[in-house]
């Protein structure tokens, strides 16, 4: 179990619009698989998080991969 991984699960994550509301950006998975159902095989990738209202996109992970590494 990853206590990392599981507190990760408890963020609010949003970002400010250009009108001043703010954004819920909800996770989202980039491609969907049988293996998708184990959550260990992702542990050390991040998270896609998008918003509903604007489609902006971030990508939330471990602070030692390299930038640009996409793994989603």
């Amino acid at each position: 179990m990853d206590p990392t991984r599981i507190a990760s699960m408890a963020l609010l994550v949003q970002h400010r619009h250009s009108d001043g509301s703010w954004g819920t950006l909800e996770p989202r998975p980039a491609h969907h698989d049988p293996a998708d159902h184990d959550p260990e095989r992702h542990w050390g990738e991040g998270q896609l998080y998008v918003c509903a209202r604007c489609d902006e996109q971030v990508r939330i992970g471990p602070a030692d991969q390299p930038p640009g590494h996409d793994t989603v």
